[in-house]
Protein backbone atom coordinates (compact mmCIF):
# COMPACT_ATOMS: atom_id res chain seq x y z
CA UNK A 1 0.00 0.00 0.00
CA UNK A 2 1.25 3.49 -0.90
CA UNK A 3 1.90 5.58 2.19
CA UNK A 4 3.69 8.50 0.55
CA UNK A 5 2.15 11.89 -0.01
CA UNK A 6 2.96 14.10 -2.97
CA UNK A 7 6.08 16.19 -2.24
CA UNK A 8 4.69 19.37 -3.82
CA UNK A 9 4.13 22.02 -1.16
CA UNK A 10 0.49 22.19 0.05
CA UNK A 11 -0.53 19.07 -1.88
CA UNK A 12 -2.22 16.44 0.27
CA UNK A 13 -2.74 13.87 -2.52
CA UNK A 14 -1.28 10.41 -2.25
CA UNK A 15 1.77 9.97 -4.46
CA UNK A 16 1.34 7.88 -7.58
CA UNK A 17 5.03 7.88 -8.53
CA UNK A 18 8.51 7.97 -7.07
CA UNK A 19 10.72 10.49 -8.90
CA UNK A 20 14.14 9.33 -10.03
CA UNK A 21 16.92 11.34 -11.59
CA UNK A 22 18.49 9.49 -14.53
CA UNK A 23 21.61 10.15 -16.57
CA UNK A 24 24.30 8.24 -18.47
CA UNK A 25 27.81 9.62 -18.26
CA UNK A 26 30.36 9.54 -21.11
CA UNK A 27 32.15 6.73 -19.23
CA UNK A 28 29.00 4.62 -19.57
CA UNK A 29 28.23 4.85 -15.84
CA UNK A 30 24.51 5.16 -15.12
CA UNK A 31 23.16 7.57 -12.51
CA UNK A 32 19.78 6.41 -11.22
CA UNK A 33 18.75 7.78 -7.83
CA UNK A 34 15.70 9.20 -6.10
CA UNK A 35 15.33 12.94 -6.64
CA UNK A 36 15.74 14.20 -3.09
CA UNK A 37 14.42 17.65 -4.09
CA UNK A 38 10.98 16.16 -4.85
CA UNK A 39 10.90 12.41 -4.24
CA UNK A 40 7.18 11.72 -4.77
CA UNK A 41 4.45 13.13 -7.01
CA UNK A 42 0.72 12.57 -7.40
CA UNK A 43 -0.63 11.95 -10.92
CA UNK A 44 -1.70 15.60 -11.31
CA UNK A 45 1.78 16.88 -10.50
CA UNK A 46 3.51 14.28 -12.71
CA UNK A 47 1.50 15.67 -15.64
CA UNK A 48 2.24 19.29 -14.65
CA UNK A 49 5.91 18.50 -14.16
CA UNK A 50 6.25 16.96 -17.63
CA UNK A 51 4.31 19.84 -19.21
CA UNK A 52 6.81 22.26 -17.65
CA UNK A 53 9.92 20.50 -19.04
CA UNK A 54 12.57 22.89 -20.36
CA UNK A 55 15.26 21.05 -22.26
CA UNK A 56 15.36 17.59 -23.74
CA UNK A 57 15.45 14.13 -22.24
CA UNK A 58 18.99 13.53 -23.49
CA UNK A 59 21.76 12.11 -21.27
CA UNK A 60 24.48 14.62 -20.50
CA UNK A 61 22.15 17.62 -20.45
CA UNK A 62 20.23 19.42 -17.72
CA UNK A 63 16.46 19.20 -17.84
CA UNK A 64 14.51 21.75 -15.82
CA UNK A 65 11.09 21.10 -14.35
CA UNK A 66 8.56 22.98 -12.23
CA UNK A 67 8.68 20.48 -9.35
CA UNK A 68 11.65 18.13 -9.74
CA UNK A 69 15.42 18.48 -10.19
CA UNK A 70 15.42 21.74 -8.25
CA UNK A 71 19.23 21.78 -8.01
CA UNK A 72 19.54 21.58 -11.81
CA UNK A 73 21.54 18.35 -11.75
CA UNK A 74 22.61 16.80 -15.03
CA UNK A 75 20.01 14.30 -16.23
CA UNK A 76 16.23 14.11 -16.40
CA UNK A 77 13.31 12.95 -14.27
CA UNK A 78 11.68 9.57 -14.69
CA UNK A 79 8.80 8.19 -12.68
CA UNK A 80 8.41 4.79 -11.05
CA UNK A 81 4.74 3.99 -10.45
CA UNK A 82 3.91 3.17 -6.84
Amino acid sequence: MNHHLCSVQNCSNHASAEVLLYDVYESGEVFFERDFTCPYLCAQHVAANEASLLGERIPGTISRYKHTNQHCAQGFSIYRPL
